[in-house]
């Protein structure tokens, strides 16, 4: 097919009617307004925000009451190791023994699905809804009628939380404490990537055959009264990634276009000339 002189190609005419519509002014800009929209403020990313210089916040710690596939330890000491011989597992006696989630799964006494742990000696004791404290009170009182001067100690070895989503270390974290607030979860994992929703932070906790879902504004100072601060063991943490960082992570894409764009417009402005 021959082209006559005087007509132009279309390919051409189709880029000069968009020199004519756009300008490299216009598509900078754009890069700037989307530059700008890009930005995160402080007001999204810090914690705890207040125009208080100084606050007082009374706490509402919750006792944990032990749930069945929890793992507790339990150790009878006294002056007289061969006493105590019989109450202890040997296995949680032994030095060489390393303590990791594992072995003290392995070694612990499990809360069966009734509700119960199996004592040497003591034999079935109830301890579903139980607090440590409580625990540990009622197997003293039942060593004191076999042994004298013996001291019980009673451990949660499970207590361990899962963060997930937007934070730099996903994961599960075991607590080796008797409490743990969302902030020791979070700062265990890390902390919040920049891009993670601190207003609506979803705190997943099992409770009985159900599942409580909860959100949770860490910007607010409120959140140190909530119930749910301070965490239960297999509680579970997960941050959702903002919009802003969606648009971010788009950015360089649409940069790479628009760069494109005013390139050809320059070569072609140039080349009409």
């Amino acid at each position: 097919m021959t082209i006559k002189q005087g007509m132009k190609k279309p390919t051409l005419n189709f880029f000069k009617n968009i020199c004519a519509v756009l300008s490299v002014q216009h598509i900078i800009i754009v890069l700037v307004t989307l530059l700008l929209s890009s930005c995160y403020t402080s007001k999204g990313v810090n914690y705890l925000q207040s125009s208080d210089q100084e606050m007082t916040i009374r706490l509402r710690p919750t006792e944990y009451g032990v749930q069945p596939n929890d793992v507790l330890s339990v150790k009878v000491q006294s002056r007289d190791p061969d006493q105590v011989a019989y109450f202890n597992n040997s296995t949680v006696e032994n030095r060489n023994l390393q303590a990791n989630p594992a072995s003290l799964f392995l070694t612990g006494y499990t809360v069966d699905k009734e509700g119960s742990i199996d004592l040497a000696i003591v034999g079935k004791v109830q301890v579903q809804d139980m607090t440590i404290e409580e625990i540990r009170d009622f197997v003293q009182a039942e060593i004191d009628k076999f042994l004298l001067n013996a001291v019980v100690s009673v451990k949660l070895t499970s207590f361990k939380v899962s963060v997930l989503g937007d934070v730099k270390t996903p994961g599960t974290t075991y607590i080796y404490n008797t409490q743990a607030t969302i902030f020791e979860a979070l700062s265990a994992a890390g902390d919040l990537n920049i891009s993670g929703k601190r207003k609506n932070v979803k705190l997943i906790r099992q409770k009985g055959d159900k599942s409580i879902v909860v959100d949770l504004d860490l910007t607010s100072p409120e959140i140190i009264r909530s119930p749910y601060y301070f965490l239960h063991p297999n509680d579970v943490l997960y941050v959702e990634t903002s919009k802003e960082n969606l648009f971010q992570k788009n950015l360089g894409v649409f940069s790479l276009v628009l760069s494109a764009i005013s390139t050809t417009i320059l070569v072609l402005s140039f080349n009409s000339n």
